[in-house]
């Protein structure tokens, strides 16, 4: 009985073939698609940033002001910067700029949670929009909003806290939107 049972089990192997690969467990699939690795482009929009003129307060405030537009149009409340944010959004705008590379994981591997606790802030919640090429706060903001899972993080109403980095370079300007709310 047990040959046969062996036996049955040994065809059905051979007839059904080898069982189909699975993926390894710890694979997640991204939550969109991302672009394929090559140089950077340089993109702006019909207008262009200028820093000189501009103090980074006052560009940190412009996007915080079109954010915050969106969000009392989605019923949320407004996000108030936090110079903590403003801190760690700013490091990783500089470094994506340094690198010449669009990434929410800085080149020592941090992610946006650990560079807004090693900035002196401790998230609850947090999220973190990055975008290079746009030109003004409002087209960086903008090309944030024409993305369904980028509008669904700035429109997160239990966002209390926001931080901007802006930074120039090749590819930029690079921008960097911390959003949280803390402990």
């Amino acid at each position: 009985m047990r040959r046969t049972a062996l036996a049955l089990a040994g065809t059905l192997l051979a007839w059904a073939g080898p069982p189909a690969p699975m993926p390894s467990p710890y694979y997640e699939a991204p939550l969109w698609p991302l672009p394929t690795p090559g140089p950077v482009q340089q993109t702006r929009d019909d207008t262009t940033y200028s820093p000189p003129g501009r103090s980074r307060d006052h560009t940190a405030a412009e996007v915080v002001a079109v954010v915050n537009r969106h969000r009392a149009q989605a019923g949320c409340g407004p996000v108030r910067l936090w110079p903590a944010l403003n801190r760690a959004a700013r490091r990783h705008s500089a470094d994506m700029a340094r690198g010449q590379r669009l990434s929410h994981t800085g080149t020592d591997g941090s992610s946006p949670a650990a560079r807004m606790r090693a900035a002196g802030y401790h998230p609850r919640l947090s999220a973190e929009i990055i975008v290079a090429g746009a030109g003004t706060p409002e087209a960086a903001v903008r090309r944030r909003m024409d993305s369904a899972p980028h509008r669904a993080i700035v429109l997160t109403c239990r966002y209390k806290h926001a931080g901007v980095g802006v930074a120039g370079g090749f590819g930029g300007p690079w921008w960097t939107l911390d959003l949280a709310t803390g402990h």
